[in-house]
């Protein structure tokens, strides 16, 4: 491995944005996937409040590199007194290999604060009463399982969890889910689908599985085959798109893969030259210039803005915005949806003004 052991202590300095937070507890959840319960100390508790189904972005200094990978916390703010992400090894990959094989209670990791849309909506404007339908495949578990204990703790509602796995050993948080199927048997239900006994699961399964669950909320993680499927069904029976929350990950570039790429992002805006951009953040509109070639994000943070933001390369949709007013040229794209494009939603980090006058929302 040429993954570094990293030597963290409280007073090290992170770059900016970039927070220390110690290892409090490594627990085995199976051969292959572990998870890391972090410690955060109280002057960060507000910096590191979370949703059910947001994630963390880890910083792992390999080969004289820094990758950057995320990982969904499974644990609920609701329930939950510390964050736990879970991690699954991945053949070949550099960094789940190394917090399975090398991290330890004690440990530092460098992390960013959390991030991500995949998440049960609490808010009393938009609360509902529909079904909660969860799928999870495989590690994909992890964002769900937040919102399913978080859903349980503060509705009414009822849940439905089709978790599929390779084999029965390949099962994360197994007897949790079997102590809450227990203990909340009215409105928790909870399906195991095992490839090595029933097979992948099939559009027409997925079909059998919701019946009765028309009109529910969805939740979708997991392998991208599985994830096109579930969703596939769900819309061949007529749901509601905005109703269907699919979550995806991919792994960043390195860093001198993102390094080309901004260069050449750079020379594609180079010829734009934006005037004006107008960005509204939390309800108020501020008019501010940018540099020739920088990214949204990057005008708005030189002009002290504080918009929301955390891996900065692309695939976190930490700072998506919807750009209202004027065109934009988006470099990098691992997060956004063909109708999310089609809305006029951005990736504030990857994306560049082509228009003398812009406009952005970012989400309240």
């Amino acid at each position: 491995m040429g993954t570094q052991q990293l030597n963290l202590t409280p007073a090290g300095q992170a770059p900016l944005g970039v927070y220390r937070l110690e290892v409090a507890e490594v627990i085995d959840e199976t051969a292959d996937a572990r998870s890391l319960v972090l410690r955060v100390p109280a002057e960060l508790s507000e910096r590191f409040h979370y949703k059910p189904g947001q994630f963390l972005s880890f910083r792992v200094p390999y080969e004289g590199k820094l990758l950057t990978r995320c990982y969904s916390m499974a644990s609920s703010p609701d329930c939950d007194a510390l964050p736990k992400v879970t991690v699954k090894r991945v053949e070949g990959g550099r960094v789940s290999n190394w917090m399975n094989q090398r991290v330890q209670a004690g440990d530092w990791l460098e992390v960013l604060p959390p991030a991500g849309h995949f998440c049960l909506n609490q808010s009393h404007q938009t609360a509902s009463d529909s079904d909660i339908v969860l799928f999870g495949g495989g590690s994909g578990i992890t964002p769900v399982f937040s919102i399913l204990k978080s859903a349980l703790r503060t509705s009414q509602r009822r849940i439905k969890l089709i978790y599929a796995n390779r084999d029965e050993s390949s099962v994360i948080f197994r007897d949790e889910l079997r102590q809450l199927a227990k203990a909340n048997g009215e409105r928790l239900e909870v399906i195991h689908v095992l490839d090595s006994l029933q097979g992948y699961l099939t559009t027409e399964e997925v079909r059998h599985l919701v019946r009765g669950h028309a009109g529910a909320e969805f939740f979708i993680c997991g392998p991208g085959p599985f994830m096109d499927t579930v969703e596939r069904a769900l819309l061949g029976l007529g749901e509601a798109p905005a109703r269907i929350h699919v979550e995806r990950f991919v792994s960043p570039p390195d860093p001198d893969e993102l390094l080309a790429q901004e260069v050449e992002a750079r020379a594609a805006a180079a010829g734009s030259a934006c005037e004006v951009l107008a960005v509204e953040l939390d309800g108020q509109l501020h008019e501010i210039t940018c540099r020739p070639g920088d990214t949204l994000l990057q005008s708005c943070k030189v002009a002290g803005l504080d918009v929301p933001s955390s891996c900065e390369e692309g695939f976190c949709g930490a700072c998506m915005c919807r750009v209202q007013e004027g065109e934009t040229l988006l470099a990098r794209n691992d997060v956004l949806s063909t109708q999310e494009l089609a809305e006029g939603w951005t990736l504030a980090c990857q994306s560049r003004p082509t228009s003398a006058r812009v406009r952005l929302k970012f989400p309240d």
